[in-house]
């Protein structure tokens, strides 16, 4: 039977995998996702924690399915430290491929939901509470210090900034600053999903100045975050052409299907909405090998003429 939505997964990596352990309830953990991952046939995902480095898990997932890429990052959240430059440098020298920015201990995510954190995941335990966490000074429009040395040392260890859940005033500053630094792999997190949704004229301009930009299938999949048309998207990547695109399931919630089976349904949707396959191809393979350093399995088809 042919089945492009399948292929498309073979060799992929997920960007953008939230599993168990963690301080909120998931329905997989991370040797669950790499048995699911290695069925499907994928390359890898990387792994992501909202209040811990995922690097020391990586490291065993891939000790115990070395048929699959288990890749470590770090968020900067409070659960970290916020911005801390030494928590960054510790987790790349651990192994961290991808360095986020604060995401749900961010500022904008504070006063974006009118609240902080998830409480709709419902955490096991209660955290302290604290003050969002920005990239700015007091002044609203200056960097802060610490992320422009965060900035260096990711650009020094040749890994990815991800901007978590900044505002966009956010990622545009970073986005200069970390250029500026010499980052050469800067994604801009779920922009698809409502609190860092950006049109598309806005991606097109970011990209211009060097970001990958991540959709994640969470926006379209998954009934806690469903909202996005997958038509939406489908315009997105295909006036793109698939270009400076990378794909995450950011899956992981207890309503929502297994990471590989949100990525295929989405993929699906996809090409049936007329998405060309290569387009889709290089977001799922490609793309995502080369903001993340990784030695280059595929390379596209020659176009036919």
């Amino acid at each position: 039977m042919d089945r492009p939505d399948l292929e498309l997964l073979r060799g992929a990596i997920d960007m953008h995998a939230h599993t168990a352990p963690a301080l909120f309830n998931r329905h997989i953990d991370d040797a669950a996702l790499a048995d699911s991952a290695v069925e499907y046939g994928m390359r890898g995902f990387v792994l992501k924690d909202h209040d811990a480095s995922t690097t020391g898990r990586a490291y065993y997932v891939n000790r115990m399915y070395p048929d699959v890429e288990s890749i470590g990052a770090v968020v900067l959240n409070r659960s970290v430290g916020g911005l801390n430059p030494y928590v960054a440098e510790a987790a790349i020298h651990y192994g961290a491929r991808v360095v986020w920015m604060p995401s749900n201990h961010s500022k904008h995510h504070a006063e974006y939901f009118s609240m902080p954190d998830y409480p709709q995941f419902g955490r096991l335990r209660k955290q302290l509470p604290g003050e969002g966490v920005t990239v700015f000074e007091e002044d609203g429009k200056t960097l802060k210090k610490e992320a422009r040395q965060i900035c260096e040392i990711v650009a020094e260890n040749d890994v990815a900034l991800a901007t978590g859940h900044l505002s966009l005033a956010e990622i545009t500053t970073l986005l200069e600053a970390a250029r500026q630094a010499g980052v050469t792999r800067f994604i801009v997190t779920h922009a698809n999903w409502s609190l860092c949704k950006l049109d598309l004229e806005v991606q097109k301009d970011l990209i211009a100045k060097g970001a990958t930009i991540e959709y994640v299938a969470s926006s379209c999949v998954s009934p806690i975050f469903w909202e996005q048309q997958p038509d939406e998207l489908a315009q997105w990547i295909t006036e793109l052409k698939g270009e400076n695109i990378v794909f995450g399931s950011d899956l992981g919630q207890y309503a929502g299907p297994p990471h590989p089976e949100g990525l295929r349904m989405l993929l699906a949707a996809l090409l049936e909405l007329g998405v060309p396959y290569e387009y889709l191809e290089k977001t799922m393979k490609w793309n995502s090998e080369k903001v993340l350093g990784l030695e280059p399995s595929w390379a596209p088809a020659i176009p036919k003429s």
